[in-house]
């Protein structure tokens, strides 16, 4: 980097050389490639709050990709809710022509998750739902295999007490 440069240009460097590393890392983690650029955005954003911040980053690269995984993590708290009720898990309802059983089952399961412990609705949403490996699940939480594993066992197991005390309340 340039002396002379100021840091909305390094910024403008850095997004450029490193935009393509972290939206495939990002694809790793999600397959919707519009939430992955919306990531990166967001980003982005917050680094132009403060641009002279970059300048005293070190591993810039190592820098944005925790950045991307906590801006993922937090979409994914925040869009908590409404996790089984996007526009494409619907449509694949209704082309997969699923009964009106199915999509109440779905409803139950949503609202069984949104009473989990984030940490366990997290990892059972990864590995269930979106079918990330163990280990995948591991290197984005940042803890070991065998915490990984540990967690969905007692998730999956909480999960089955909501469930089956939701079943026998009908």
């Amino acid at each position: 980097m340039k002396n002379r440069e100021s840091p909305i240009e390094v910024i403008e460097d850095i997004y450029n050389k490193h935009y393509q590393y972290i939206f495939h890392f990002l694809l790793s983690l999600t397959t919707d490639k519009q939430l992955a650029e919306d990531i990166i955005q967001e980003v982005f954003s917050k680094i132009l709050l403060q641009p002279e911040k970059i300048l005293e980053i070190n591993n810039i690269k190592s820098f944005l990709i925790k950045c991307a995984k906590n801006q993922l993590i937090d979409h994914y708290r925040k869009k908590k809710p409404s996790l089984f009720k996007d526009d494409q898990a619907i449509e694949r309802l209704l082309v997969d022509n699923y009964s009106a059983n199915k999509i109440l089952e779905v409803n139950e399961i949503n609202e069984i998750l949104l009473k989990l412990p984030s940490k366990y609705s997290f990892v059972i949403i990864a590995r269930d739902y979106y079918g990330y490996s163990y280990q995948e699940i591991s290197d984005f939480l940042e803890i070991s295999l065998v915490n990984v594993k540990s967690r969905i066992f007692r998730a999956r197991k909480l999960f089955l007490t909501y469930y089956q005390e939701v079943n026998n309340g009908d």
